[in-house]
């Protein structure tokens, strides 16, 4: 039999098995609850509000009879045996708002700007994604060389640009592009993570373009996903953004996501649940400002290759 699950406040229905565990049913929907544990029944922290329908279990020690009597169970011991309607406490969510926050000046750091036209003479300002303005010599009779040779041979000889690769698609739009911008165009240049690695020409585009070149730095941490929009022009922070790591649903630190993934099709779930939609919603919190104040379009997001 199928059982549907709401859940409060998010307003959000599932549909689960009889007897599927209520903590699975929350994870399947993409509701988070607190549990440290990843679903052992040790933290106590899952606790929910049964409003309507009747649940299996989700008693433990860690809930006081009058607790029980309100209403309140464990979510990882309890089992869905009909149609439910389940509120999600406020102790029992995530406050992404927190990791947003601004400090208080005492325990905030120092921050400490560089000059990053001197980080750059000296090497330490070296941006995994580079544009460089060309202003390449018109085809002419003597001088009839394909526009890929041309633009790879001008990186080369002006720009000490060496092993450049870029792909089919890129190369069909060049002729079009090369000659929108009279022979000026701008190339963004992604460079190799790995010394024995090539730099790939990603994009060409008409005329200089130099001063919109802007990157994402992720930091994927147990329990945070953060993220800094950064221009790679100018080396400034233009904003940033923290979200919790979707994979908290499954335990809080990383022992229990292991014991977690030992269970039955704990792995699978973990890998389906990876932490790319944490990424990707920050990412979209962090551009999505910036996009709005600017006149053209944000072209899609390109991930470095390892």
């Amino acid at each position: 039999m199928t059982c549907t699950v709401k859940f409060l406040p998010h307003n959000i229905s599932v549909a689960v098995e009889e007897n599927e565990s209520l903590i699975r049913a929350a994870m399947e929907a993409g509701v988070h609850i607190n549990a440290s544990c990843g679903g052992t029944g040790v933290c106590g922290k899952c606790r929910i509000l049964l409003e309507e329908g009747a649940l299996e279990g989700g008693v433990s020690e860690h809930l006081s009879g009058e607790d029980r009597e309100k209403g309140y169970r464990l979510a990882c011991l309890s089992q869905v045996t009909s149609d439910v309607v389940i509120r999600i406490p406020v102790e029992s969510q995530v406050d992404t708002s927190r990791l947003n926050a601004r400090a208080g000046g005492r325990h905030t750091a120092k921050a400490v700007y560089s000059d990053v036209d001197e980080l750059r003479q000296d090497g330490l300002f070296i941006p995994p994604v580079e544009k460089i303005y060309l202003e390449l010599p018109p085809a002419t009779a003597g001088d009839n060389q394909a526009d890929m040779a041309r633009i790879i041979n001008h990186l080369r000889i002006h720009h000490n640009e060496h092993r450049l690769t870029m792909n089919l698609d890129l190369i069909r739009k060049i002729p079009d592009l090369i000659r929108q911008g009279d022979f000026k165009v701008t190339a963004t240049i992604v460079r190799p993570v790995r010394e024995d690695g090539k730099n790939e020409i990603v994009n060409i585009e008409a005329f200089d373009t130099t001063a919109r070149n802007f990157g994402i730095a992720v930091d994927v941490g147990t329990t945070t996903v953060y993220g800094q929009l950064l221009d790679l022009h100018t080396g400034e922070v233009l904003a940033q953004h923290g979200e919790f790591n979707s994979q908290m649903s499954y335990g809080e630190d990383v022992i229990s996501r292991i014991m977690f993934a030992e269970k039955g099709d704990g792995l699978d779930i973990l890998h389906q649940r990876s932490s790319k939609p944490s990424i990707l919603s920050s990412g979209t919190s962090l551009t999505r400002p910036r996009w709005a104040s600017m006149r053209s379009p944000p072209l899609p997001w390109r991930a470095i290759p390892p």
